[in-house]
C-alpha cells in the first residue's frame, strides 16, 4: 500500500465520458478498485471545466457521479467516492466569480484550479484574491508541470505566502513528465511548499506507472518537510 499514509487523492479524472480521462464505467471500477487497493479510502474525483473543450458543471457532473457510486456500491469497493471539479483559470471562470455562481468544491471550500499551459494568467493575483474574498480555499493543480515557471520559482513561492494550496502530481516526482518536471517536483518539495499530492489519473499509463513506482520512501522525505494535508480532508 503505496498511499495508506495519504488517503485522500483529491485529483483524478474518474467520471466516464466527461473529459479526457476515462470513457467506461468498466474502467472507471477497475481504476477506483486499484487505488482503494493502493491505500486510498477517500477519492474526489476533478473532470475539467474548460470553456469551449469540456463545457462541465454540476448538471453534468454530479448525475454521473451517482452513477459511478451506485457502481461502486454493488461491486463493494470500500472507498468514498466525491467529487469537485478542475477549473481552468480563464474568462468563463472569472465569470463564474464574478456572477456568484456556486463552484464545485472539495472538502468544504477547496476549490482546484489550473493554469494555462502556455503562459502565465496575468490577473492571478486577483482571481486567487477573489476566490478568497467569496469563501473558497483554492488549490493549484500541478504547478511543477508549468513550465514557464521553472525558471521563476519566486512565483511559486509568492502564491504559496498568501495561502493558495500547491498540489504536486506524484508521477512528476516518478520523471513521468520529464525530467524538467521532475526537478521542479522534487525542488518544491524540498522547500517546503507543497500541501497536498494527487494522481491527476487518467488513463491506463498513469495507472501502471503509479502502481509500479514504490512511492513509500518519496512520501516519508515528503511528509519530513511539507505540510501535506490529503489525509485531513
Amino acid at each position: 500500500m503505496h498511499f495508506d499514509v495519504l488517503k485522500h487523492d483529491i485529483h483524478s479524472h474518474l467520471l466516464p465520458g466527461l473529459d479526457d480521462g476515462v470513457q467506461d464505467m468498466e474502467t472507471a471500477l477497475a481504476f477506483i478498485r486499484q487505488l482503494s487497493e493502493l491505500g486510498y479510502t477517500h477519492l474526489t474525483t476533478t473532470p475539467h471545466i474548460m470553456c469551449g473543450v469540456y463545457n462541465n458543471g454540476a448538471d453534468t457532473i454530479m448525475p454521473k457521479l451517482d452513477q459511478v457510486r451506485e457502481a461502486v456500491r454493488h461491486a463493494e469497493i470500500a472507498v468514498e467516492l466525491n467529487a469537485g471539479a478542475e477549473y481552468l483559470m480563464d474568462d468563463y471562470f472569472e465569470s463564474l466569480l464574478e456572477d456568484r455562481k456556486p463552484l464545485l468544491t472539495i472538502a468544504g471550500n477547496h476549490v482546484l484550479v489550473e493554469f494555462s499551459w502556455v503562459g502565465l494568467p496575468a490577473g492571478f493575483r486577483s482571481t486567487f484574491f477573489n476566490m478568497k474574498m467569496a469563501g473558497y480555499e483554492p488549490i493549484l493543480a500541478h504547478p511543477e508541470r508549468y513550465h514557464y515557471l521553472h525558471k521563476d520559482f519566486d512565483v511559486y513561492r509568492e502564491i504559496h505566502a498568501t495561502g493558495v494550496r500547491l498540489q504536486a502530481n506524484l508521477l512528476s516526482f516518478t520523471g513521468y513528465y520529464g525530467s524538467r518536471v521532475q526537478a521542479a517536483a522534487v525542488q518544491m518539495a524540498e522547500e517546503g511548499l507543497l500541501d497536498f499530492t494527487g494522481t491527476d489519473l487518467h488513463h491506463q499509463r498513469h495507472m501502471q506507472a503509479l502502481t509500479q513506482f514504490d512511492f513509500r520512501k518519496l512520501l516519508g522525505k515528503m511528509l519530513a518537510v511539507n505540510n501535506l494535508r490529503n489525509a485531513l480532508l
